[in-house]
């Protein structure tokens, strides 16, 4: 919040009671000189003392008043008797003339006045004592088409006879009487009538006006135009031959503020060129002055000086701070001093209604931003009680926009499309920026940061040509920055209003930051906030399984030695070994406040059921399943993250030829943004790990997330392995003896000893079978069991203890057996040792011994080995106790494994493919990435 030393404006100036009140009529700042002589305009135009206590005199309009004053007197010469004022619309050139009017009509009353003193001591001994008359023409004055019937009783139809009339009564008129009623500019005569009204002061405004309507008006052989224009060059060369006559004539700026035709394009030259030949051009008011202007024609009393010489050096010293993010004109003592002239206004405000604003050739300049300022005043006035801004100056930020005069102001000049822009974007409830600030919270809606930023943006979005369009950063930062709210405030909410916004536009402005500006144009943020909404329903859990399909199968390392199967079904074969089961998003799992369990019972019973059943049969192999779950915070990202690729793949296809070459670079990089976050997104949802230990699961949450799938899973894995040890690599022999596998009498298959680790959930899970033979190795190796081999425990061929022993888990004949002592054996000779060839005998699939000499391969290097042929069904496990087990064992480059598995049923009973065996089938082949055919189909 701000200083104590530091008041907000209200507290220090007061506006006029007409702002304060609300009561300001716009008709307030429309100065209407004809309604002035007439006795209509509204108070402050027809009182002396209260226009001039509200009237800043600039420069151009002491120039004026000393140089009309001094021609009144007779003081000046011919060819400064003449002046044209030349502006934009609302540039003060009515508000001159309505200054001059007093002057000239007000005299004595402006010698007396206190309200006047200002007055007084521009004109000084020029103050003009005595003006006979003084005669008014503006395009309201006379019809050209019917006249206008003057109280005297006279019908003027031309500008010639209202100045006559004005001037001098019917006495006057009568002289020119002739010349008005046949509409034909006087040629010499006009000399003697302002000979007989001398001192006089003529103003003529918006005579370019009149002059298009008068081009449709006949006259002989020309138009009522035409003899206007050419009395114009009359009166000048009359009042150059007649001391004590000033006239005044205003002309617009440009042909577009007469008509945007070639005829009246060509009025204005003409008139430019009559006028201009002897008149002195003024500008009524400096753009340094607008400062001035603006405060005296609303404030009623600015305060004390010292406070605005506070207010200036708090901002000096916050731009100075920083003053490499704000312009360099804003670190300079120059720009102090345009504080204070500006107070309680920022000078960022006038200057964008005044030059921006000023440029559309629609807009009346000085009157435009009196009228806007006094608008925005009148609001801020009126809510001052409640305002919780901070409000040391009145600045871009403050306004609101949906005050009418700035509402209606921006749809006239800009268009109505823009009130869509503030609809969506500026201000209200629904508006980005306000819901911005709500979701932010604290000094957010208190200070308004973002609906600030929004309400300047939208001000400096005109105005400007190329470059020079919209606001940059550093403008932004003198727009809404002020003394004692956080700095990066602005920074923080404009990158989120940049992201967030339907009609913002940015660009690079180089050293100066970017360069923002609002437009009619749907961004391309607004498309994805049209289509963000379109896909809102969506859960997105059919994409998620996909994606993490897509990942799994591009997994080509990993430490892990378990199968990993995403979205099992419920007719889940058997596992016989280590399987990680990641689960679909409907499994999601949450904490309460006893530790993790799963938050809904469906989910647990799922994961029960796939445990315990093989569809409709029993699973034998219970203890090989381990689970990895979503979270519902993370499955909330992951869904948005898929939200968002289908939302900018959809945009794509719709608007790819709409979009321009920037917007389309900016889809790719979202795209290409959106992509990496589903990967991680993935990994970030997919945090927990669970098991099934007899009738309940147990839940543990991974202590980190992975970038991608695969280090995702390693991490994984050396957490349920190395942290919670729920899988073993070795088994020792103290989990051995505690699983009952290490016999003290009797005998055990070794086969079994292993399947029980796969079968029963009370044992701890094994990375693989090796894990167990390992340590059975080893207890044999340490005394603890011994190993046998034969087809039965009861007579074996061969036992060992105390040594190491190679075992095979797919080996039938091979024995836990209690330990025992080796006998000592004699040692045999053999006599084959010394042969060159050794003999080896096979049993062949018929039955028949056959001798093959392998002489023919000793000496030899073996670069590969390959083994094919029929085998018999019953045959099958020596297929893996032969080869596949002691290859897995072996260090090799590559070891590969085909299968051709052929079901031929019987031709008077066909399979059913809803049958579950089948249906196992289809769901095993779909996990192994097997190709499975009915029929040989192709399908």
């Amino acid at each position: 919040m701000l200083t104590d030393e530091l008041k907000p404006w209200f507290e220090i100036a007061k506006p006029h009671e007409d702002i304060c009140k609300g009561r300001l009529s716009e008709a307030v700042f429309a100065a209407n000189i004809w309604a002035v002589a007439q006795g209509t305009a509204p108070e402050i135009y027809l009182d002396p003392e209260t226009f001039f206590s509200k009237t800043y005199i600039t420069g151009g309009l002491r120039n004026v008043m000393k140089r009309v004053g001094a021609s009144l007197s007779g003081e000046a010469e011919a060819g400064d008797r003449i002046f044209s004022l030349q502006t934009s619309f609302g540039g003060g050139k009515t508000h001159t003339l309505v200054a001059l009017w007093h002057l000239a009509k007000h005299a004595d009353k402006i010698r007396k006045s206190a309200d006047c003193a200002a007055v007084r001591e521009v004109m000084g001994e020029s103050l003009p004592s005595k003006v006979k008359g003084v005669a008014v023409f503006t395009n309201q004055t006379c019809d050209a088409t019917q006249g206008r019937d003057a109280p005297e009783g006279v019908h003027t139809r031309t500008l010639w006879g209202e100045l006559a009339l004005q001037l001098g009564g019917k006495e006057l008129y009568k002289k020119i009487q002739t010349n008005d009623e046949a509409r034909t500019a006087p040629q010499g005569i006009f000399v003697e009538i302002l000979k007989q009204a001398s001192p006089c002061l003529i103003l003529l405004d918006e005579i370019a006006d009149y002059c298009v309507v008068a081009a449709g008006v006949e006259v002989g052989t020309g138009t009522l135009a035409d003899q206007t224009i050419s009395f114009a060059q009359q009166l000048t060369e009359a009042a150059q031959q007649v001391p004590g006559v000033a006239i005044v004539a205003t002309l617009p700026a440009s042909a577009l503020e007469v008509s945007s035709s070639d005829k009246g394009q060509d009025i204005l030259v003409r008139l430019e060129k009559r006028f201009g030949r002897m008149s002195a051009d003024i500008k009524p008011v400096a753009d340094e002055e607008i400062y001035q202007v603006v405060r005296r024609r609303l404030f009623e009393d600015l305060g004390d000086p010292a406070e605005h010489k506070r207010a200036a050096d708090a901002y000096s010293k916050l731009y100075d701070q920083h003053r490499n993010e704000v312009p360099a004109e804003a670190t300079k003592a120059a720009y102090r001093d345009r504080i204070i002239g500006a107070y309680p206004f920022h000078p960022t405000l006038i200057d964008a209604l005044y030059l921006r604003w000023g440029s559309h050739a629609d807009f009346q300049r000085t009157r435009g931003v009196l009228r806007l300022l006094a608008s925005v005043v009148g609001d801020l006035w009126k809510r001052r009680k409640n305002a919780t801004q901070t409000q040391p100056l009145i600045q871009p930020c403050h306004l609101s926009w949906t005050i009418d005069a700035l509402n209606a102001s921006l749809t006239r000049l800009w268009g109505a499309p823009y009130e869509a822009v503030v609809a969506q974007d500026v201000i209200g409830e629904k508006a980005n920026a306000s819901l911005l600030d709500d979701e932010r919270g604290g000094d957010y809606p208190i200070e308004r940061i973002t609906q600030g930023i929004a309400s300047a943006i939208l001000l400096g979005s005109f105005g400007g040509q190329g470059e020079k369009a919209g606001y940059t950063t550093k403008d932004l930062k003198l727009a809404v920055s002020r003394p004692g709210l956080n700095w990066s405030y602005t920074d923080g909410a404009l990158l989120t209003f940049e992201e967030r916004s339907f009609y913002l536009h940015p660009a690079s402005a180089g050293s100066l930051g970017k360069r923002y500006w609002f437009g009619t144009k749907p961004t391309l943020a607004k498309l994805i906030v049209q289509y963000r909404q379109q896909f809102a329903s969506n859960d997105f859990d059919e994409e998620i399984v996909e994606g993490l399909q897509e990942q799994v199968s591009g997994i080509s390392t990993s430490p892990a030695t378990w199968r990993v199967i995403v979205n099992p079904e419920a007719n889940l074969p058997e596992q016989k070994s280590l399987t990680l089961l990641i689960m679909p998003p409907t499994c999601s799992f949450s904490e309460n406040g006893k530790g993790p369990t799963l938050i809904a019972s469906p989910v647990e019973k799922r994961l029960l059921e796939i445990s315990q059943k093989c569809g409709t049969k029993e699973r034998i192999y219970k203890n090989t399943l381990l689970f990895l779950l979503p979270s519902p915070r993370g499955l909330t990202r992951l869904r948005n993250a898929f939200r968002e690729i289908v939302v900018l793949e959809t945009i794509k296809r719709d608007y790819s030829s709409q979009l321009d070459e920037e917007q389309r670079g900016e889809l790719k990089s979202k795209f290409d943004s959106a992509k990496k976050s589903v990967g991680e997104s993935l990994c970030a949802a997919y945090t927990q790990m669970a098991k099934v230990e007899g009738q309940r699961v147990e839940v543990t949450a991974l202590p980190v997330t992975r970038p991608n799938l695969t280090e995702h899973l390693r991490e994984a894995w050396k957490h349920v392995v190395e942290e919670e040890e729920w899988v073993l690599r070795k088994v020792g022999t103290v989990t051995l003896q505690k699983a009952g596998v290490l016999v003290t009498e009797g005998s055990m298959r070794v086969r079994d000893a292993v399947e029980c680790f796969l079968r029963l959930t009370d044992k701890p899970m094994i990375a693989s079978r090796d894990a167990v033979l390992t340590g059975l190795s080893q207890a044999c190796r340490e005394k603890l069991v011994g190993i046998g081999r034969g087809m039965d425990s009861s007579k074996l061929q061969k036992k060992w203890c105390g040594e190491e022993v190679m075992l095979d888990p797919n080996e039938d004949g091979v024995w836990i057996i209690p330990p025992f002592e080796k006998e000592a054996t004699p040692e045999k000779r053999d006599d084959s040792s010394t042969t060159s060839a050794t003999t080896t005998t096979a049993v062949t699939s018929d039955g028949e011994k056959r001798a093959d000499s392998t002489s023919a391969t000793i000496g030899k290097e073996i670069k590969t080995i390959r083994i094919s042929g029929d085998v018999p069904v019953e045959n099958w496990s020596d297929i893996f106790r032969s080869f596949v087990s002691p290859s897995a064992r072996m260090d090799l480059k590559e070891l590969k494994l085909g299968i051709e598995f052929v079901l031929t049923a019987k031709t008077e009973k066909p399979l059913n493919p809803d049958d579950p065996v089948i249906k196992g089938f289809v769901e095993s082949a779909r996990q192994l990435g097997l190709d499975l055919r009915f029929n040989d189909d192709q399908n």
